[in-house]
């Protein structure tokens, strides 16, 4: 591949602006073909604050990339005849099955490779404990068996992780081996991927980046650590060395020949389109566009995403320890410069590190203290400045129904929707959900909070009265004047 230097330099500040106007820690960039890296680099550090410096053997979590791996090590045990795409998933995992047994019992590999299972798209594996078989898939099978299909197996489109958490399985179960001990003997060594593994915790590694994220607008490092059960879907740690040696395998039949990692029927059926969501193709892992093939991948303190180009033979990776959609668009803007195209701006107002609706929460939690205040303030003054004095009035019955049962309600509504429907929506417990949107839990926290004091703000407003204390004197005075004679 023959790239004039002016793209280098033009990759280059690209991703620097980009990193100082949204105030990324650090990325690397890695471009390569069919022979090999072509260029590669790495920017900024490891950590917020910190002196040690990215390079290209810097490792990085790269979340949903993991995917493309997991298909294939399936696609390699399909070659070496230990399984087959279109058998059912129960002929290797007899417990699998969701609240209609008959319905989950058609679903094979291959919808597990293409996300045409059927499984809901909240669905995941991140509050499953162990690192085991037998106590993963006890645990794993609870949690299906009161899950309704979206749809018949492989007629539709349905991204969901739990798929490739269950490929995770299935390898564990044909090659005897732990997920990592396999990737690690049958790809990444072969390969020559020296740092590259499965794992639940990056920081463990040296020269590994740590992540970040943004609280409330402010970015702070953010320890990762992975649920067993996730490695097939979202446990991969790379660097761009390691990142361009894949990419050159993707792109060259000869390679995966000579290297017996994968037939090249097998790397080229990796590359073709299962099934289609409106112009987008999907199929084991990957998204796949007119002329490129794709996979962004993301976790509560990284962003990755990976492009190849197979009509023009290169592929590009970029990795950032911030969790952040920036590093998509950076992205995209850098094939525009590889393309020859001029990159779009990336505004920081489009991007903003706090979301509208987030914004929203802290409004209108601040409008009811103010409400709240405003509405006791004057009562408070009067009490503490004994100008008068404060009595209860005995509540009708409408009062009670308006004002407690009313209230109590919208508040169990409230505290419904955080702690348990919005762990239902994403499949993992809330404590989780406080991990990957921070604000969003803790607005809605605050929120219900407010709602709660303004609540009984009100009904103890409407049963307190204030009598003045002139009021009270001048009728106690009335009483003991004596007639006039």
């Amino acid at each position: 591949m023959t790239i004039h230097q002016d793209r280098f330099q033009f990759i280059d500040e690209e991703i620097t602006q980009n990193m100082q106007r949204f105030n990324i820690p650090g990325m690397a960039f890695v471009l390569a073909d069919e022979n090999g890296t072509v260029y590669s680099k790495g920017y900024g550090v490891l950590k917020q604050d910190s002196a040690l410096k990215v390079n290209t053997s810097t490792n990085f979590h790269i979340g949903s990339i993991s995917k493309v791996f997991t298909s294939l090590a399936i696609m390699q045990l399909r070659d070496a005849g230990q399984i087959q795409l279109n058998d059912p998933v129960t002929t290797y995992l007899p417990w699998f099955a969701t609240k209609d047994p008959n319905l989950s019992g058609r679903v094979t590999i291959r919808d597990l490779l293409n996300h045409t299972s059927g499984l809901p798209g909240r669905l995941n594996a991140h509050d499953l404990t162990g690192a085991s078989l037998e106590t993963i898939e006890p645990q794993l099978s609870r949690k299906l068996q009161n899950v309704s299909l979206v749809a018949e197996p492989g007629t539709t489109y349905e991204y969901s992780n739990i798929n490739y958490d269950l490929l995770q399985l299935i390898i564990e179960e044909v090659s005897a081996l732990s997920f990592p001990d396999y990737m690690s003997q049958q790809i990444f060594q072969p390969l020559g991927m020296k740092r590259t593994f499965f794992n639940q915790d990056n920081e463990l590694e040296p020269n590994s980046a740590t992540g970040h994220r943004y609280l409330w607008g402010n970015l702070r490092p953010f320890h990762e650590h992975l649920a067993y059960a996730t490695l097939g879907s979202a446990g991969l740690s790379t660097n761009a060395t390691d990142l361009g040696i894949y990419i050159s395998f993707l792109l060259s039949d000869s390679a995966a020949s000579n290297n017996s990692v994968l037939q090249s029927s097998s790397l080229r059926e990796m590359r073709t389109a299962a099934i289609y969501d409106s112009s987008i193709g999907y199929g084991y892992g990957w998204e796949m566009t007119r002329n490129t093939i794709e996979k962004k991948g993301g976790l509560p303190g990284f962003t990755a995403n990976l492009i190849i180009v197979p009509g023009k033979s290169y592929g590009f990776a970029l990795f950032a320890n911030s969790k952040q959609n920036i590093t998509d668009e950076t992205n995209f803007n850098i094939y525009r410069i590889l393309e020859g195209d001029t990159p779009i701006h990336l505004a920081k107002a489009d991007y903003p590190a706090i979301s509208p609706i987030n914004k929203s929460l802290l409004y209108i939690s601040g409008l009811l203290i103010f409400i709240v205040l405003l509405m006791w303030l004057p009562t408070l003054i009067r009490c503490f400045t004994k100008q008068g004095v404060c009595f209860l009035l005995k509540p009708t019955t409408a009062t009670i129904l308006i004002c407690f049962v009313l209230n109590i309600t919208i508040n169990l509504a409230v505290q419904y929707y955080i702690y348990i429907y919005v762990p239902f929506v994403s499949g993992a417990p809330s404590l989780y959900r406080l991990t990957t949107a921070p604000d969003s839990v803790n607005g809605l926290t605050l929120l219900s909070i407010t709602w709660l004091v303004f609540s009984i703000s009100v009904v103890c407003k409407s049963l307190v009265r204030l009598n003045k204390t002139s009021q009270r004197v001048q009728k106690s005075t009335k009483s003991i004047t004596p007639p006039r004679q």
